[in-house]
């Protein structure tokens, strides 16, 4: 363990996050931001927080901040803005004040040129700030574990309680998947340093063949012993459900704005800066 590096860690409570947190607990100290501090080392933080917690990274010696914190809670154009957008860019701005050394941002997938889905531009206004500070992007692709959490988890829980499961159209939207602990070993290597040549790039962290949603569907059915329905649905009809399941404040299954990132997606993501780093992202096999 290096006693040098100290990484403050923004959504460790959380499904990524606290895979990530894991791993870096093997390298170094971890420092959460949090909500609801465990111990005298984590610092207060949130998305909506406006108290400036520069000193407290300078206190805590902090070297590398490593920022996954998201509120999918915010679905509204307006909510995005304020509480992901200018949230995230204060916590950027002020580990940078602070003299952190290195800052890694989790972006997505979803984020590109061209985006449409909510999700996807928020994340893009973020990684320009990330990038202006020298920071290290990693966009990651649906991710997956053996207790899965996120999308894949819905997915997963879709599957495993439900007879007919709705498709996005015809189902053929692709899906790039990347396992949780390779995810984890990158943003560990991220902060130690080994992608700083890469600085204010965004690197697309998934496997590059990628599964269409249909036949994911289907492996995860058929690894459950189940037999599973699919219901092609045109995008426009599941989109207004879960939009209005939104506005009347009911929990619903996805987001909305999920909808628009699977039939809006980047046509071609860009792996080639995986490839000249050497990152090696295992296949999923269901």
């Amino acid at each position: 363990m290096n006693e040098n590096l100290v990484c403050a860690i923004s959504g460790a409570s959380g499904y990524v996050g606290s895979r990530i947190a894991q791993r870096l607990a093997q390298s170094g100290r971890v420092v959460a931001l949090t909500r609801k501090p465990a111990s005298e080392a984590d610092i207060p933080w949130s998305l909506t927080s406006a108290d400036d917690i520069t000193p407290l990274l300078c206190q805590q010696q902090v070297s590398v901040l490593i920022h996954a914190a998201w509120d999918f809670t915010a679905v509204t154009a307006q909510d995005i803005q304020q509480v992901n957008v200018e949230g995230s860019i204060r916590l950027l701005r002020m580990a940078k004040a602070a003299g952190v050394g290195r800052i890694v941002f989790i972006s997505t997938i979803s984020a590109f040129t061209g985006a449409r889905s909510l999700y996807g531009r928020a994340k893009l206004q973020v990684e320009s700030v990330a990038a202006e500070l020298g920071g290290i992007i990693l966009r990651p692709g649906l991710v997956f574990g053996d207790s899965p959490g996120g999308v894949f988890g819905s997915i997963r829980r879709q599957v495993q309680h439900q007879k007919f499961i709705p498709l996005v159209g015809n189902g053929k939207a692709p899906q790039y998947l990347v396992p949780e602990q390779t995810l984890a070993d990158v943003v560990a290597d991220a902060a130690t340093g080994r992608f700083d040549q890469a600085a204010g790039q965004p690197i697309t962290v998934a496997h590059s063949h990628p599964w269409l949603f249909r036949d994911l569907v289907r492996r995860l059915a058929l690894a459950q012993g189940r037999r599973v329905t699919l219901i092609p649905l045109p995008w426009p009809l599941l989109y207004a459900g879960l939009r209005a399941g939104e506005i009347l404040g009911r929990k619903m299954p996805f987001r909305s704005d999920s909808v628009i990132s699977f039939v809006h997606q980047d046509p071609a993501p860009d792996f080639s800066r995986i490839e000249a780093l050497g990152i090696q992202v295992p296949p999923w096999s269901g």
